[in-house]
């Protein structure tokens, strides 16, 4: 379906780059193969029966959604008659996009729970098709009403009660009007939805399914399976040839189809493109950020101050270096920690007890419904076979959050626990507050709420180290954090507007060109001290992120506003929890920038990006130091 389509179903998937309940992960990857999902304990998985209870009540909503489309598509020319129509017209396509996203989230979830399955699959490509027709139906809604007299609909908005509450919402999309379309070429665009999502779609498929990581030995000298998620259990160990052996199993694996996911990635960038040129957009990346009245500008400093920061990230990887005692870094030497041994470990029930009093700085408000959520099957918490890899929230109106983990044990997954719970309760907060129309939040705010969790966890941690040995791990994860969601996201934004200008002037996206432009890239932002190995040429290949383009840079932006909204709060700033949860609420009932401006943070200058970076910096010192006072 077309951009403005989606923006018009709620569906809130949010993707973050990150197992038997018993069996600590370290242990786990040491034991071979992956337990089967139908060996997991059923208080670690999610229920999806809370949104379906059986497979005929998700038939009859599919019935009444595919009537429902009928329906719609039969006011084609009547809305802009008379406010009246056109209450009629929103109140119906409101209570029949809730269903549909209903139908689509349930789907997906059973899904991503294993991607073998093949009668899953056919149930998300059912809702797809629907969603497709869907925005068939009502592509001609925006041309029709941008049509209307200039003036006369934000009068009706004024003058009818029950039409108040959509002003906000149409002069959202007044403000896009020179890129709607005729009420043919909408049509047009919405036919092509199914094309647009078939490279991501192929992806999944080729990664999640059918893609087959090799066997390696451990540090024992133990045959283990290599997956996604042990890969980042390995990238921590202390055993260097161990940490190699992982690196260059998964990206020999990715690189044996380096030119398929070349050709992936390529269509869906031109999919971007196509879309960018037919509504009129300079480029895509204005394209991408124009819904959220977000100007390029903003992304654009935030690359620029990042580029003047890299000779702080650069004196990190310094440190890293003569730590490890190692001539150059290379990729595989980024993630294990700077301390002697191994890392620590936590299971999850201990995770999910920390992190609940980490963010009790956030109110009873605030940990109550989350607390309920922790237990109540919201969550699918362990690494399965065929399960989707990575984290990620989906929430849909109507219903409790969903979230998909693979959880192993590492102080990283923690993190991710909290992270992902704040996608959660960012969703919960804002359909608790808002209606439909504003019941999600706009995609520029969607990683703040999640980003704010981890920092409030990563202060907790750090105040409560036991001893300098957990100390110096905490600093160690504080400045990881930065490197991993505003420097390396910064640079990972940095190539999609690389890549797709490089479409848009016509060069053809080879795995070669593809590579060329990834290896420049990382040369610049880590400098010489990195050992660049030939695989990295291949390593965007493994992003699933690059298939919703130009989303990283939310990651980047949001960690800077976090760390401002987080200090406020635990600063006990006047009103900081009020304005932060009023943040929660807001849901999309102002433009993004402005919601933040009312929580205190103004993300339209370099400021939070600048402090971020300081911070970083002030880490540093602490880490040096405690590097040299053992």
């Amino acid at each position: 379906m077309s951009r403005h389509s989606r923006c018009l179903m709620r569906l809130s998937v949010v993707f973050a780059c990150a197992g038997l309940a018993t069996v600590p992960a370290s242990a786990q990857a040491q034991t071979g193969k992956l337990p089967e999902r139908s060996s997991i304990d059923p208080q670690y998985k999610w229920n999806v029966g809370d949104m379906y209870a059986d497979a005929a009540a998700w038939e009859a909503d599919f019935t009444e959604c595919t009537d429902g489309v009928r329906a719609l598509a039969a006011f084609k020319g009547k809305v802009a008659e008379s406010p009246e129509a056109l209450l009629k017209f929103l109140t119906l396509r409101e209570g029949l996009g809730i269903k549909l996203e209903r139908l689509s989230a349930y789907a997906a979830m059973l899904k991503d729970q294993d991607t073998r399955e093949s009668a899953p699959q056919a149930l998300a490509e059912r809702a797809h098709n629907l969603g497709v027709q869907w925005s068939e139906a009502t592509a001609w809604f925006e041309p029709e009403i941008v049509a209307l007299p200039e003036g006369q609909l934000l009068k009706w908005c004024q003058t009818d009660p029950k039409l108040t509450i959509y002003t906000h919402h149409f002069e959202n999309l007044l403000r896009q009007q020179k890129h709607v379309l005729s009420t043919r070429e909408e049509e047009l665009l919405a036919m092509t939805g199914k094309l647009a999502s078939t490279p991501h779609n192929a992806f999944g498929m080729l990664t999640n399914a059918d893609m087959k990581f090799p066997t390696i030995k451990d540090g024992e000298g133990k045959d283990v399976e290599l997956s996604e998620g042990r890969y980042f259990v390995f990238l921590q160990s202390p055993d260097r040839p161990l940490r190699e052996r992982a690196f260059r199993g998964l990206m020999g694996t990715y690189l044996s189809y380096k030119n398929t996911l070349a050709a992936l990635l390529g269509g869906s960038v031109q999919g971007d493109v196509f879309e960018a040129r037919a509504r009129h957009y300079d480029s895509a990346l204005q394209a991408a950020v124009d819904p959220d009245n977000v100007p390029v500008a903003v992304y654009d400093n935030l690359i620029a101050t990042i580029h003047e920061h890299l000779p702080t990230f650069q004196r990190y990887l310094d440190i890293r270096r003569h730590k490890l005692g190692i001539d150059k870094v290379h990729q595989y030497d980024l993630f294990v920690p700077l301390i002697d041994g191994a890392a620590p470990e936590i299971g999850y029930d201990d995770a999910v007890a920390t992190v609940i009093k980490a963010l009790a700085p956030l109110s009873a408000e605030y940990i109550e419904p989350m607390t309920q959520g922790f237990h109540s099957h919201w969550i699918d918490v362990y690494e399965t076979p065929g399960k989707r890899s990575g984290a990620y929230s989906m929430g849909t109106y109507g219903s409790h959050p969903y979230m998909l983990l693979n959880y192993n044990g590492t102080y990283e997954e923690m993190f991710t626990v909290a992270h992902e719970m704040g996608h959660s309760m960012h969703s919960w907060f804002t359909q608790h507050n808002q209606p439909p129309v504003y019941g999600d939040y706009p995609t520029f705010l969607a990683e703040v709420a999640s980003t704010c969790n981890e920092v409030l966890l990563g202060d907790y941690l750090r105040k409560h180290a036991k001893d300098r040995a957990e100390r110096l791990f905490l600093v160690n994860t504080a400045i990881e954090g930065i490197r991993g969601t505003v420097i390396n996201q910064t640079m990972w934004a940095e190539y999609e507007k690389l890549v797709h200008e490089a479409a848009e002037k016509g060069t053809p996206l080879t795995y070669e060109t593809l590579g060329k432009m990834y290896r420049e890239l990382v040369q610049r932002y880590f400098g010489p001290d990195f050992a660049y190995d030939d695989e990295l040429d291949g390593y965007w290949s493994r992003i699933p992120h690059f298939y919703r383009a130009f989303y990283v840079y939310k990651y980047a932006t949001s960690y800077c506003a976090s760390v401002a909204l987080a200090r406020r709060v635990l600063s006990d700033e006047p009103n900081a929890l009020h304005d932060y949860l009023g943040f929660l609420k807001a849901g999309s009932s102002k433009y993004p920038i402005d919601t933040l401006k009312q929580a205190g943070v103004d993300m339209s200058t370099p400021k939070p990006i600048v402090a971020t970076m300081e911070l970083f910096n002030e880490l540093l010192d602490e880490l040096e130091t405690l590097l040299k006072n053992p």
